[in-house]
């Protein structure tokens, strides 16, 4: 059972990542066309912040439940919806 819930944590890890690599090459590429700084390297760290949580399910015998697991999904997931938000507002002209 440990291997088939270390197989589903890291497909979905996965998926996330590639979520996460498309959104910096958006912002990136926003960067390059509209000569407006994007700051699109800020996406690292959540980046890693979820990654560095997935690696931590990935070797623990549970899906959740995990304090630290937890605390650095939170904080990935937190800063890449303030980032998100931010690359939204900039690439449609919004004001916050």
């Amino acid at each position: 059972m440990d291997s088939v819930n270390t197989i589903l944590t890291i497909y979905i890890w996965v998926i996330v990542g590639i979520h996460l690599f498309f959104l910096l090459a958006i912002a990136r590429f926003y960067e390059n066309k509209a000569n407006q700084r994007t700051y699109y390297q800020l996406f690292l760290l959540p980046a890693m912040l979820l990654l560095l949580a997935a690696f931590r399910y990935a070797f623990i015998s549970a899906l959740v439940g995990d304090w630290w697991g937890d605390i650095l999904r939170f904080l990935g997931g937190l800063l890449l919806i303030i980032f998100g938000l931010l690359l939204l507002q900039l690439m449609t002209g919004s004001r916050p």
